[in-house]
């Protein structure tokens, strides 16, 4: 009696765990071709990941200011949303720090710059971001002819212990994307930075992008053009996405009440 109940209880284990694999090994199947349980090289943690895509300046900071009064400020907003647009496309969690002509601030006249770079910094930190992208516009007024996007990142930071992943990491990869797409003529390599307060202590993975430059006529011109600002996101996101290895979101198919079927 005993060598019969273990010969059945032997083989309802052996079906129990051929099922089990069968099952992992069917809905592993169902992922979508590239995705991971974890973005490359990041920290492992619940969800998407987050990136917070920050319009430089805003509000009573208008940053540069083109030869024509185009201010900085709105082209960077332009940029940014643009970036938020393309990146909705993929599995990543985006936060903005600003989403219409507004400062980060209200304190006292002299104070208000850095209270709206340290309330940028805190939204990074509660956001728990993963990368944070700062979008901003260059300017050089002694000679005009100097154009082109310029990436920066901290100098001497220390990368995330569970993260193989750091900002220069980052920033060359975009700055790679920006060279390949954007095709003005020129090379430029990823640059680290010390002198801004973004990047002291930053709070997670952090780049800051020059998008161009307003003091060169030409350049100028372009960063106005809505393809263009557009030309810039994708690249930035290309750059970005190169690191995460994010799939593209699979569309879903859905019928209407006259039963036709569309996309998402």
């Amino acid at each position: 009696m005993k060598s019969i109940l273990c010969k059945i209880f032997a083989a309802g284990a052996a079906f129990t765990f051929g099922f089990a694999f069968c099952f992992w090994f069917m809905t592993a199947d169902l992922l979508p071709e590239g995705s991971t349980q974890a973005s490359a090289g990041l920290p492992e943690k619940a969800g998407e990941p987050v990136l917070v895509i920050d319009a430089g300046h805003g509000g009573f900071d208008s940053g540069a200011s083109a030869a024509d009064g185009t201010e900085e400020k709105n082209l960077n907003l332009a940029i940014a949303l643009q970036l938020k647009q393309v990146a909705s496309s993929y599995p990543v969690h985006t936060v903005m720090t600003r989403e219409s002509d507004t400062a980060l601030c209200s304190g006292e006249l002299g104070a208000k710059k850095r209270e709206d770079l340290l309330r940028r910094k805190e939204i990074m930190q509660e956001a728990d971001a993963d990368l944070a992208v700062s979008i901003h516009l260059n300017s050089y007024p002694q000679d005009p002819s100097v154009y082109g996007a310029q990436v920066f990142y901290p100098e001497g930071e220390k990368k995330n212990e569970s993260s193989s992943l750091g900002s220069k990491d980052f920033a060359e990869s975009v700055q790679a994307a920006l060279e390949e797409e954007i095709s003005d003529g020129r090379e430029r390599k990823a640059m680290k930075k010390s002198d801004i307060l973004l990047f002291q202590n930053p709070p997670c993975t952090i780049i800051l992008v020059e998008c161009g430059f307003l003091s060169c006529p030409e350049e100028a011109g372009k960063l106005q053009e809505a393809e263009y600002q557009r030309q810039l996101a994708e690249a930035i996101w290309q750059g970005i996405n190169e690191k995460l290895c994010l799939p593209l979101k699979k569309k879903i198919p859905v019928t209407d009440s006259i039963n036709t079927q569309k996309n998402n």
